[in-house]
């Protein structure tokens, strides 16, 4: 796993400029976006035929708004309630719920329980200063790590061109692509996937209207699953 962070972290620098117009732009096609996710490992650790964010799962019929996605960026009070996975540890459930959203400003509260143990924090202030807050909290580390780190990949870019790209480093090369849509806890979203060296490292579920991404899932070098949040209740306040 340390290699793969190693090139992650390569990665992430080299997105940090292309994402905001820098030069050094990748490689990047325009594919379709009715299409299975790649055959990438599923929620379960099989073979993408689970549940979670996998293309067997994608329908014509999902209507995922189109456009950037922008994590912690609210526009409405909501609660959203997760199932977490966690290697070494095993399942928990996270709850972010933005209590109230005025002029930039938010009030949250989060509750992580794993293990028998519960954690929770509220904090009010700008999305950066929340952010900031919940690193205190356990489960806030988890999903503002799980949700910013792809927010360097995926962020300003338009979800409905189902587009692909990819990046090569000293450490080898990774790949991104929108692979199609599919509806999580009654949200529609972008599937999509991250390769390196050419096996799925990261899998997702972005939707542009939501400050959170309804699934995320991440897998060491032999496909097995190492974490996982799945959306399983959305609702708004």
């Amino acid at each position: 796993m340390q290699a793969r962070f190693v090139l992650v972290v390569a990665v992430l620098v080299l997105t940090a400029g292309c994402l905001t117009g820098g030069g050094g732009a990748p490689e990047s096609t325009t594919v379709g976006t009715d299409g299975a996710n790649g055959g990438g490992a599923s929620a379960d650790g099989g073979d993408g035929s689970g549940d979670g964010a996998s293309g067997d799962d994608t329908s014509d019929s999902t209507d995922a708004a189109s456009g950037e996605w922008e994590p912690f960026a609210f526009e409405t009070p909501a609660r959203y309630e997760y199932e977490v996975f966690m290697e070494g540890d095993g399942e928990g459930t996270i709850v972010w719920d933005v209590e109230s959203v005025d002029d930039g400003e938010y009030t949250v509260t989060l509750v992580y329980e794993m293990n028998g143990e519960r954690y929770e924090t509220t904090a009010t202030g700008t999305k950066d200063t929340v952010v900031q807050q919940f690193y205190t909290n356990p489960g806030g580390a988890v999903l503002v790590t799980t949700m910013s780190q792809p927010s360097a990949w995926y962020e300003g870019r338009d979800l409905s061109t189902g587009t692909k790209w990819s990046y090569s480093t000293p450490q080898g090369s990774a790949s991104f692509a929108v692979t199609g849509t599919d509806t999580i806890a009654g949200v529609d979203c972008w599937t999509s996937e991250m390769r390196v060296n050419g096996s799925v490292f990261h899998e997702a579920c972005f939707s542009p209207d939501l400050g959170l991404a309804p699934y995320a899932a991440y897998y060491g070098e032999d496909g097995t699953l190492e974490m996982s949040l799945t959306l399983v209740a959305y609702e708004e306040n």
